[in-house]
């Protein structure tokens, strides 16, 4: 028989994996106007970014209450513990596809030109990253997390590899400076979007095992 503690800790969860799913969409549609070179896409990422912000006040504010009025411990108290330390890293996701998002307008007054194949290939990777970092925390799964955390390596070497690439752009010619600077921010914002999916995986070990693992492996800001 459930208890209102379960309860409560029921619908946190399907408050997060909410929260995780409109900050899903929002890289999705970051990267979508980047490859689409839609500033209107661009635009609506802009816009919606509040609704992750009210959604991450809200969701910090019940679980506040839960913690108030239900006394958890054990493993309740980790995964409330735990679900509270995501909501940061939740929203940052937010505010990394708006940075994207408003390179693209800046990408989009100028005429159209290819993206460097490193740029498009790390934002595979944290789309990638951020469907498994739901899925872990979903299933509360250390070792898939564990897969996230390992994979977020793959995501650094690509975005020293576009900074080299873009830096020798720009001493080659100075024409495409500005491109070059504004795919350098975008990189940037992805590797960050990898970051976040990281400290996702983490704080669901956390959850499961009871291990912190950032201090295993550093904090990832």
């Amino acid at each position: 028989m459930e208890t209102p503690l379960d309860n409560a800790i029921h619908k946190l969860k399907v408050d997060v994996l909410q929260m995780m799913h409109l900050a899903q969409d929002a890289v999705r549609k970051a990267v979508a106007s980047l490859l689409e070179h839609n500033a209107a896409k661009a635009r609506e990422v802009i816009d919606a970014d509040r609704e992750i912000n009210d959604f991450e006040c809200r969701v910090d504010s019940e679980s506040l209450k839960i913690l108030a009025l239900h006394h958890p411990v054990a493993k309740d108290l980790r995964f409330i513990v735990g679900s509270m330390r995501m909501l940061v890293n939740i929203e940052r996701l937010g505010d990394e596809a708006v940075n994207i998002a408003e390179r693209v307008l800046v990408l989009t007054s100028e005429p159209r030109q290819p993206l460097h194949a490193n740029v498009r290939q790390l934002a595979d990777l944290a789309q990638d990253l951020l469907r498994a970092s739901i899925a872990c925390y979903m299933d509360l799964d250390a070792e898939a997390a564990l897969g996230v955390i390992e994979q977020n390596a793959a995501a650094l070497d690509l975005n020293v590899r576009i900074f080299r690439e873009v830096t020798s752009e720009m001493i080659r010619e100075a024409r495409p400076v500005e491109r070059a600077v504004q795919e350098s921010f975008v990189a940037h914002s992805l590797k960050r979007i990898c970051d976040q999916c990281a400290n996702i995986a983490e704080s669901t070990i956390f959850i499961r095992k009871a291990i912190d693992y950032k201090h295993k492996c550093g904090p990832q800001g």
